[in-house]
């Protein structure tokens, strides 16, 4: 009996182990992207010839323009439908429908902000021709969805989720999301508020570092009051997303065309942020790498010029103190009641009741509720990504282009997010301007709140972009960005620009004027050069401690030469910069945001430098009073201390690499079980967020874990774009088990950059399978 009671269990656990194998043999295979044979794709007026090369990058090449985006949309459903789909529910805040109560907050917040009404707004203000693209674009990803509604990807069968046909808004809330990510800077401004209430306006001033800072009168007790109230808030600042772009004029050049290099620091998650591609129509010829959800190349070159980009860190979002009537119903306006605008919107929650949400907006913009931070304060919202404009004309033009000088104008027509855009072309001529549009103020910078109830403090319009930082073939026959301030010597009109550190710029230059024969090869070994002249300069203005682990760390650090390696002196810096850190800002700060960028890194070495008033040096939770020397020794000594209780007194031994770990992840990663097939493995990276090869994160107890850095790498030969090179962090796909899903990891880290071919010659050689996109019979 008992014999056979055995033999029936272990047939239970066989045929569970049976159905659980094919249950998940089945999960896998779902949704798996087609890049061979034929495609029926129902919009198409004629067929599409898609050519994909061994990395899984489509070549297309189409009869017109509508069709080549049409084919656009259907390549990216095939690929990225499960990222595409969520970044359109984050968009519209609508993702707690196939997710649940987790999701409730972040689709609040974007209803409040109104990102889906904004959408729609900029669809309206878009020409013909723009509609025109979206709308086949979106017929595209459609046609993809309508034979796939048995067979979508992995990720979206985990989320039960069943795809709404694709519209134009759609991808205008993806742009929006870009926007958003590189230019909004309302968690700025009520930091710096919350310094004010805390440290008072001088020193609060000091530590915001701009020459001419002009606070509003109202805005010294407002601040006080406000962080009387939220004293227990305890809230980190916000990080910082930066790029690298240059250019070298042909007279630097091997090819003596223009050389064009970028690399976009973004989130380096899974699947990657771009998708590359070659595109080709009468119409429209462009190379590059295109956002899943936008029809058209983003960053590439098309047959005369290649363009790139690093966020401009312009202020262009800007928040507006309100007094609100005690019904809620008006906002002050100069001794005046202004009606508030409110509607109410439902937020449906899967597995749970719906929630109202109440989207409220004033005559500046979105009125937000209040934070943990100010918790009676309502804020009125500007910001240039509400402004009404065509976002994708300006995309359509830059591959039309014949020559550098043609790309200002084309810049001018764009809003928002404000970008530093260098280009070149065939000739050898560069230039560099800003794409979108600088705001002219009523009053101030925008770097703290205003008073809404004065007329006066408001917006005034949209500054001309004549007004705009702009360079034309410079003497020196280079350009570069790196977030830092754009705008040369004497420049006379207002331009309110959070900048990072200068040092990296400094680097990326410095290396350009060494050579007069680049190649796209050389200037990508510079896009993975991991020297930090920021640490180089902090660490030389050490003082000099008394003997003891304070003087043994200052030792190694003061001849140091800012090589952010996996081994050796990076590790003892990294800790030295942040017990730095905590030993300047942690006690007046922990109340009130902390400190990031734009300021940490600047305040950080002038204090190191002896620039910033000694109050900051002295710890307020001790009795005794800490100076500049003191408040350094200590920092010294405490790194010292935690890397050799590490790995002992051998500092060329000790391992950065161990400390600065990157683990591409997926937004389903924490998933129970299943979650773990959409990540990667755990890569030690070098650089950091000062040296050109940029690699940041938080720290997570031991270990910063990387999640930022550059989502792409591009270098174009405008003279050959068949000479031109580019590379993805993860790969081509979204599917997290096609070969193509992190394939190209191994490569980017080494620094390796893959062909990008244009002319037919190439792409045949290249070609890996092809696809035949077909209209319907």
């Amino acid at each position: 009996m008992l014999r056979r009671v055995g033999r029936v269990l272990l047939l239970l656990v066989v045929l569970g182990s049976i159905v659980g194998t094919g249950a998940f043999l089945w999960w896998r295979g779902k949704g798996q992207p087609q890049r061979e044979g034929r495609a029926v794709v129902a919009s198409l007026a004629t067929g599409v010839t898609v050519r994909f090369d061994d990395a899984a990058v489509p070549h297309v090449a189409a009869a017109s323009l509508l069709d080549l985006s049409r084919a656009m949309g259907w390549l990216h459903a095939n690929e990225r439908m499960g990222q595409m789909e969520l970044q359109r529910r984050y968009a519209a805040g609508r993702l707690s429908e196939i997710i649940g109560a987790a999701t409730i907050g972040a689709d609040r917040r974007m209803r409040e902000l109104g990102i889906a009404r904004a959408a729609r707004a900029q669809l309206r203000a878009c020409s013909q021709r723009s509609r025109d693209v979206l709308e086949a674009y979106a017929q595209g990803v459609n046609a993809w969805l309508d034979t796939h509604r048995g067979d979508l990807p992995p990720d979206l069968v985990l989320l039960r989720a069943e795809p709404e046909p694709w519209k134009p808004e759609d991808s205008l809330g993806i742009e929006l999301l870009m926007a958003q990510m590189l230019s909004y800077s309302e968690e700025r401004e009520r930091v710096r508020m919350s310094w004010i209430g805390a440290l008072g306006v001088e020193r609060a001033s000091e530590l915001i570092g701009v020459e001419g800072l002009e606070i509003a009168p109202e805005l010294p007790e407002i601040a006080r009051r406000a962080f009387e109230a939220a004293r227990k808030a305890d809230l980190e600042a916000n990080g910082q997303n930066g790029s690298n772009n240059w250019a070298v004029a042909g007279s630097r050049s091997a090819s003596a065309g223009a050389l064009v290099a970028n690399d976009p620091h973004l989130g380096l998650g899974l699947p990657s942020v771009w998708y590359q591609a070659q595109l080709r129509s009468p119409e429209y010829e462009a190379t590059g790498f295109t956002l899943p959800g936008l029809p058209m190349v983003v960053v590439g070159q098309g047959r005369h010029v290649a363009w790139s980009f690093t966020n401009a860190e312009l202020d262009v979002c800007d928040l507006f103190l309100e007094r609100v009537r005690e019904d809620g119903a008006a906002v002050e306006r100069d001794g005046e009641w202004l009606a508030i605008t409110s509607e109410r919107e439902e937020l449906r929650v899967r597995d749970g009741e719906s929630v109202e949400v109440l989207y409220r907006a004033t005559d500046i913009g979105p009125l937000l509720t209040a934070s943990a931070r100010e918790p009676r304060l309502p804020f009125s919202l500007a910001w240039t990504a509400f402004v009404p404009f065509d976002p994708v004309e300006p995309f359509l033009a830059l591959p039309g282009a014949r020559s550098a000088s043609e790309i200002p104008a084309i810049a001018g027509r764009f809003v928002s997010p404000p970008q530093n855009l260098v280009c070149g072309d065939g000739t050898g001529a560069i230039a560099s301007t800003l794409l979108g549009r600088a705001v002219q103020r009523g009053f101030g910078t925008g770097h703290l709140p205003l008073p809404a109830w004065k007329h006066t403090n408001h917006w005034q319009g949209l500054a001309p972009h004549e007004q705009a930082p702009l360079q034309l073939e410079p003497g020196d026959a280079l350009l570069a960005t790196a977030n830092d301030d754009p705008r040369p010597a004497g420049f006379p009109f207002p331009y309110s620009v959070d900048s990072a550190a200068p040092q990296r710029g400094e680097r990326i230059r410095e290396r350009l004027a060494e050579r007069t024969d680049w190649t796209p090869e050389l200037l990508a070994r510079l896009q993975v050069d991991v020297t930090s002249l920021y640490a180089r300069e902090l660490c030389a203005a050490l003082p000099e401690p008394p003997p003891g682990d304070a003087h043994r760390a200052w030792s190694a650090l003061h001849g140091w030469n800012g090589e952010m390696l996996l081994k050796g002196t990076s590790a003892l810096y990294t800790l030295f910069e942040r017990e730095l850190t905590l030993g300047l800002f942690s006690d007046e700060l922990a109340k009130c945001g902390g400190i990031s960028h734009p300021e940490r890194s600047r305040a950080r070495l002038e204090a190191v430098q002896g620039k910033l008033d000694a109050k900051w040096f002295d710890d307020v939770a001790t009795p005794q009073l800490e100076t500049r020397e003191s408040c350094i020794t200590a920092a010294l000594e405490r790194a010292w201390r935690d890397g050799w209780s590490r790995w002992g007194d051998d500092v060329a031994r000790w391992d950065y690499g161990a400390m600065h770990v990157w683990t591409p992840s997926h937004q389903l990663a924490s998933v129970p079980i299943l979650g773990s097939f959409f990540s990667s493995g755990s890569h030690e990276v070098p650089g950091s967020d000062t040296s050109p090869c940029v690699f940041s994160g938080a720290r997570v107890g031991e270990r910063i874990e990387v999640g930022h850095g550059a989502s792409l790498r591009f270098v174009a030969d405008c003279a050959d774009p068949d000479r031109s090179l580019g590379i993805l962090p993860a790969g081509q796909s979204g599917h997290p088990f096609d070969s193509h899903y992190d394939d190209q990891i191994e490569r980017f880290l080494a620094g390796s950059l893959r062909p990008m071919r244009w002319s037919e010659a190439a792409i045949l050689a290249a070609t890996v399978t092809t696809l035949e996109l077909t209209p319907r019979p």
